[in-house]
């Protein structure tokens, strides 16, 4: 019991750091957010969506030599939050797919398929890490480039969990307050993650499983923490479109900016027939789901119960199967 406790304990702690840490990462670009003319849409896949966290924890699992940690929670993540958060958030509220959801889950899908492409022969090179990081900075200035319009401060309101600052004060302008929380969330960020992947090193260990098994279930959903809380707080809020937008983002982001800045620090050397490449296939099918909310313009509740279920199918075939 005591092997397992020490694990369990840092992993715990480091869920909560990188958690902490990540929000205040953001909180000065929420803060900022009333200033840039962009839909709420956009917001949400480029703010909400954006994980950094788990490139943090990716790229310190790969610079300790642990190349299946690094993939397999950058890919477990996604799993958690296209089967357990889309279907809680399904079950709790009513998701929107509107056309513009649609168009960015078949991107998510595809930068998905490029990375299990890079993943395929069991290593992922420097060059092709790069290329995942470029595909996503492409992919930001597109949305950003036509999704740019003048947003609702109320929308901007419901995203923030704060009061935004009024806009041309002084003291706004001068404040060195979010550089110093940018500066504490990073620390945070890698201090959790440090303790995260430590943990998941000890649980290796106790389950007698292969690391990317561990990077793909406890790892995975240790790091991905915040996104299943952005599920109740845009439920509270009713801005429930921010969760679809924030997971089709989170899901881009994570399999090129979190796979990618991983395979730079060094190369990730999973070997061929992992099941991290497995479940990155599956993730990349995932996103195309919602096409089943077109016909309504609501993602199905029974679906709902589907991906919840099939999150814990996944985790018995990992562990057991």
């Amino acid at each position: 019991m005591s092997d397992l406790a020490v694990p369990v304990v840092l992993l715990v702690l480091g869920a909560v750091l990188l958690t902490v840490g990540a929000e205040a990462f953001a909180e000065h670009v929420t803060a900022a957010a009333s200033k840039l003319r962009v839909s709420v849409l956009a917001l949400g896949v480029l703010l909400a969506g954006a994980e950094p966290e788990e490139a943090v924890t990716a790229m310190l699992a790969s610079g300790q030599g642990h190349p299946e940690l690094a993939a397999g929670d950058a890919i477990g993540a996604n799993l958690v939050i296209l089967t357990l958060t889309v279907g809680l958030a399904a079950l709790f509220t009513r998701l929107p797919v509107s056309r513009r959801v649609i168009e960015y889950a078949v991107a998510a899908a595809v930068a998905g398929a490029l990375t299990v492409i890079f993943l395929w022969n069991g290593v992922m090179s420097r060059l092709e890490g790069a290329l995942l990081v470029l595909a996503y900075v492409v992919g930001v200035v597109w949305v950003w480039r036509r999704e740019r319009q003048p947003p609702m401060i109320g929308e901007l309101a419901e995203l923030s969990d704060g009061v935004l600052p009024v806009q041309g004060t002084d003291e706004d302008d001068e404040s060195s307050r979010p550089l110093l929380l940018v500066l504490l969330g990073l620390l945070g960020m890698v201090a959790g993650g440090f303790l995260a992947v430590s943990g998941a090193e000890g649980l290796v260990d106790v389950f007698d499983v292969s690391e990317s098994v561990i990077g793909l279930t406890v790892l995975g959903l240790a790091t991905s923490a915040e996104m299943i809380a952005l599920v109740w707080a845009a439920h509270r809020r009713g801005v429930s479109e921010v969760v679809v937008a924030g997971v089709v983002g989170a899901v881009a982001y994570n399999a090129t900016v979190s796979v990618g800045l991983g395979a730079l620090v060094s190369p990730l050397a999973i070997g061929g027939g992992s099941s991290v490449i497995v479940i990155g296939g599956v993730t990349a099918v995932l996103p195309l789901l919602l096409f089943a909310g077109r016909p309504t313009g609501r993602f199905p509740r029974t679906l709902g119960v589907v991906l919840v279920a099939a999150y814990f199918l996944c985790m018995v075939w990992l562990f057991w199967g």
